[in-house]
């Protein structure tokens, strides 16, 4: 079983993995694709960190890609879970799901961050899959903007939502991958806060006193 001291995921997908073995090779493999890269981490890699064999892994797994999907299912789970609060009008819930929808994408940040077109050339079906979440919170970045601009939380014009949410989409990508290059010794705790800062400080002229006091709340928890 993972010790608690090595896990670098938030408390809720924590939660989300038994002490089973298929789900300890879940946790233990996310754990090292995020903190590496799919195509770096080998299967042994993943069954040493799981404390299970290397043909017990194949058994519940039998490749990377068969933990890709498996990952990619999970955080569809987990994001349809949380997203329904960024629905809502009330700004502290919109905000709050916001931020809880941040710690899962952080969470299963390497399927946003590797480029697997050519790990995973020979297997479209996966590829496409890895290519439609990325595609999908691309297009729910861009709905979150519009409609926290139409309840108010926002105040941008019309014109401006799209270049927002591009901006907030360029920062929050490239934030996954330069955030441990720059500080590799920082706590994933501190990299994830740091991460929705920066979103933040982009959003920041345009939200409501409200709704700045809320943001200030959640990021000096």
């Amino acid at each position: 079983m993972i010790e608690a001291d090595t896990i670098t995921l938030t408390e809720r997908t924590t939660r989300c993995f038994s002490s089973k073995t298929k789900d300890q090779i879940l946790q233990a493999s996310l754990i090292l694709f995020n903190e590496r890269s799919f195509q770096t981490v080998t299967t042994a890699m993943i069954a040493k960190h799981a404390e299970v064999l290397e043909g017990t892994l194949w058994y519940h797994f039998p490749s990377k890609k068969d933990i890709l999907s498996a990952h990619i299912e999970l955080l569809k789970s987990l994001f349809q879970e949380g997203g329904k609060a960024t629905e809502t009008n009330d700004p502290k819930s919109l905000i709050q799901g916001v931020f809880r929808s941040y710690d899962v994408i952080w969470d299963f940040r390497y399927i946003l961050r590797d480029d697997f077109s050519a790990s995973l050339k020979n297997d479209p079906e996966v590829l496409l899959a890895t290519q439609g979440i990325n595609a999908f919170l691309d297009h729910w970045t861009e709905g979150r903007v519009r409609h926290s601009n139409q309840c108010g939380v926002l105040m941008l014009r019309p014109e401006s939502v799209e270049p927002t949410a591009e901006l907030i989409l360029l920062i929050g990508r490239y934030w996954l991958d330069f955030s441990s290059k720059k500080y590799p010794h920082a706590s994933q705790k501190i990299l994830r806060q740091k991460g929705l800062t920066h979103i933040f400080n982009v959003l920041d002229p345009h939200l409501n006193q409200k709704a700045r006091d809320i943001v200030l709340e959640l990021l000096n928890r």
